[in-house]
């Protein structure tokens, strides 16, 4: 029988010709597609694995388990094993058969690799239920070994952009003091040259760190139903970013100072950060609560043979520190008569957590096909165990690296600010010093000492400071650094998108109040009166050592 076609895409024509870069424009789409997809397919298998071997335990068949995982839309792996169900029940191919055309299709290692022993464990005649838990017990090795090696690649990695990004900006330093001396013609390229350095470092370098950190999606992101903090985040983020978008607008076009700006957009941001910094936390605590629950839930339903009702209020709610005010609700509605399905939706919806909201489908799916209630919940929270361990490692090197990217940012910022204002006072007294010696020179009829001129002769060359365009340089230099590192924090911190809100109002007020107290400082210990005063020294003892 003849392979089935995998399906052609249609010709990028446009009037009977091909559309200009359009294989290019495909050829990146795909790529990005595909680095997504393999950064989340290890826990995505996962999932998938303890799905299938749950429903093996209810004793599903084959047809049943493949048509089961292929409606959990929400898997990436399901529309793979849909096609496989396809070609079993369009085509009339046996399943190892649909599996091995499936595998050699596939170019995720970890899926084919799967999809290749289920196919060979078919053949051989090894039964679903048997090859589905070993199966479970290899993915879960795998994962765990992806993960901690993920994250020993991240701690390399962010060291290095850490390491690179502060070389930047002594690269970017250099230039400013280089323009200061030499005044180039070119200097526009100069400049462009220093953008090009931080913002190479900053896109490689969360590249790096993207791809090799482990996705972790905290969040569910369903909206029938979300916890009260996302509810939140979603009703204000509404009216706050349109305001900040504006009002950045308008403060840049009346010429506001970089500094309040920054400030301003730190401030509207808190509100939303730190609301989301408390989802986030929260997901965290009920995702360590819920493998407890599973167990518990599981054992009692399987061992009194009692319905989800009873179990709950059986189970010891007390221990569940984060669960337990969601369980409260579901047992007071379940008491009330109402439908199991919704109770169970919106206990879902209000954890807004993404473990909770595969796992607990996982163990309602296959206890509701027949399944051994305490069987299916010691895999389903073995499974969800695995995650939450590996993830309190993975936050415990976030934190670290957050602690040394937050300190850094603020001494990369402080260099910058702190030499620009240096070269600005230089510069201005070097002027003022310079046409005070002109004026005494005059007054001493041209008699000033030779050293003194040729002192005087090498300080000109600081008189001709672009002070706007280096400002225009320090402001747009620390907006890619900020930018970087907000989203570097993000990436390797974790969790849903509302946590850009929380690491961007920390980073761009540490970058506002630099800005803002860095010139205040540098003018306590470097002012242009202490160096007027240097001058009339010089030029005092210039003039009486004739």
């Amino acid at each position: 029988m003849a392979e089935p076609d995998a399906g052609l895409n249609p010709d990028d024509v446009k009037g009977g010709k091909q559309v200009p870069f359009a294989n290019a424009i495909e050829g990146i789409k795909e790529r990005v597609s595909q680095i997504t997809e393999d950064k989340k397919m290890s826990a995505d298998l996962l999932f998938m694995n303890t799905y299938m071997a749950s429903l093996a335990l209810a004793d599903a068949s084959r047809p049943e388990i493949f048509t089961f995982a292929a409606n959990r839309k929400e898997y990436i792996s399901a529309k793979y094993i849909a096609k496989v169900d396809m070609f079993v029940k369009k085509w009339s191919y046996s399943y190892a058969e649909a599996l091995s055309i499936q595998a050699e299709r596939i170019k995720n290692p970890m899926l084919q690799s799967m999809l290749n022993r289920y196919a060979n464990a078919i053949e051989s005649g090894v039964p679903d239920d048997d090859f589905l838990k070993n199966e479970l017990s290899t993915v879960r090795s795998v994962y765990r070994s992806q993960v901690e090696a993920g994250l020993e690649m991240v701690q390399k990695w962010g060291d290095a952009y850490i390491a690179m990004l502060l070389s930047g900006t002594v690269i970017c330093v250099t230039l400013m003091i280089s323009i200061a001396i030499y005044n180039p013609t070119g200097l526009e390229t100069t400049l462009y040259t220093g953008y090009g350095i931080i913002l190479a470092i900053g896109v490689g370098g969360n590249f790096l760190m993207y791809t090799s950190v482990p996705d972790d999606p905290k969040a569910h992101g369903l909206t029938v139903h979300q916890s009260k903090e996302q509810q939140t985040i979603h009703a204000m983020e509404r009216i706050i970013i349109p305001i900040a978008i504006v009002a950045v607008i308008l403060l840049s076009l009346v010429g506001a100072s970089a500094a309040m700006i920054y400030i301003l957009i730190g401030i509207l941001l808190a509100p939303l950060g730190i609301i989301g910094y408390i989802d986030d936390s929260n997901i965290t605590m009920r995702d360590n609560d819920f493998s407890t629950f599973v167990r518990s839930l599981g054992a009692v339903m399987g061992g009194q043979g009692t319905t989800a009702v009873h179990a709950l209020n059986t189970i010891d709610k007390k221990s569940l520190t984060a669960l337990e005010p969601l369980v409260n609700s579901v047992y007071s509605k379940m008491n009330l008569g109402l439908d199991d399905k919704q109770i169970w939706d919106k206990f879902i919806g209000e954890s807004g957590s993404n473990l909770i909201y595969k796992y607990l489908n996982i163990y309602l799916d296959t206890i509701t096909l027949g399944g051994p209630p305490d069987s299916i919940g010691s895999i389903v929270g073995a499974s969800m165990l695995e995650q939450t361990l590996l993830r309190e490692k993975k936050d415990m090197h976030a934190r670290s690296f957050l602690i040394l990217l937050i300190a850094m940012h603020a001494a990369m910022a402080g260099i910058f600010v702190a030499l620009y204002r240096i070269m600005v006072v230089l510069t201005g007294s070097v002027g003022s010093m310079m046409e005070k010696f002109a004026q005494e020179q005059a007054a001493a009829g041209g008699t000033a000492s030779s050293s003194l001129s040729s002192s005087m002769g090498g300080l000109s060359m600081f008189t001709n400071f672009p002070e706007a365009e280096m400002g225009a340089f320090v402001v747009i230099s620390l907006t890619i650094i900020t930018l970087s590192n907000i989203f570097a924090a993000r990436f390797v911190g974790g969790g849903d998108r509302y946590m850009f809100y929380f690491y961007g109002a920390i980073f761009c007020t540490i970058t506002g109040l630099v800005l803002l107290v860095g010139p205040i400082f540098v003018g306590m210990f470097f002012s242009p009166e202490g160096l007027a005063a240097m001058a009339s020294a010089g030029a005092a003892s210039g003039t009486t050592g004739i």
